[in-house]
């Protein structure tokens, strides 16, 4: 048989991503064979294998996908509201909100990884998950050149906001009883009362570090 050429291999390995965080999407779960990912992308076992040796380095790549992907979604929203500092931490919020809706699973894999992973617990410690948070800490150093968070320590306020964010994440989806318009609304507001909180510390006194 012939050896498979480069853009093949490749094409493998990126179907193979692609078709994981379907499945995981419709599993609802992290348990998915990879005989089941092979035979989504049209490929033999032993192909697959070929690029991810077991379950675990796939779903290594399929979490750094997942941060690839919502840090393109957040990268295009900066861009967008350049010169809106305080705009961009709303709407950079909602789209993470709406990302961890959309993707339950994959948020999961993200933020909370099993052990067996061997990956850090901390999210923003691989290279994309640094861009993500630097996003976000950019958000809050400009905002705070316009006069919000006067005073405060934005380490730790990053901290603050950022926790706020993904424990209301967090906790909506693992209410399965809530509809996802229902899931959105909570979190929603969440995000809104951090972005009134910050608005009122414009005109306010020196906050506390």
């Amino acid at each position: 048989m012939a050896r498979p050429r480069k853009e093949q291999e490749l094409d493998i390995a990126r179907r193979a991503i692609d078709e994981t965080i379907r499945l995981l999407s419709e599993r609802g779960d992290l348990d998915v064979p990879l005989t089941a990912v092979a035979h989504a992308i049209g490929c033999t076992a032993p192909a697959l294998y070929g690029h991810f040796r077991n379950k675990s380095a796939l779903l290594r790549a399929v979490r750094e996908e997942g941060f690839n992907r919502l840090y393109r979604e957040k990268l295009a929203i900066f861009e967008q509201m350049r010169g809106n500092p305080f705009g961009y931490l709303r709407d950079g919020s909602y789209a993470y909100v709406r990302f961890a809706l959309e993707n339950p699973t994959l948020y999961r894999l993200m933020f909370t990884p099993p052990p067996k992973l061997g990956v850090s617990d901390d999210p923003w410690s691989s290279e994309t998950g640094s861009q993500i948070f630097n996003l976000f800490l950019t958000g809050l150093r400009c905002s705070q050149e316009e006069g919000f968070l006067r005073g405060m320590d934005l380490s730790r306020y990053s901290f603050m906001f950022w926790s706020t964010v993904h424990g209301a994440v967090s906790l909506t989806l693992q209410n399965r009883e809530m509809d996802q318009p229902a899931k959105w609304d909570a979190t929603r507001k969440a995000v809104d009362t951090l972005m009134e909180i910050i608005a009122a510390t414009r005109n306010g006194t020196r906050g506390t570090s």
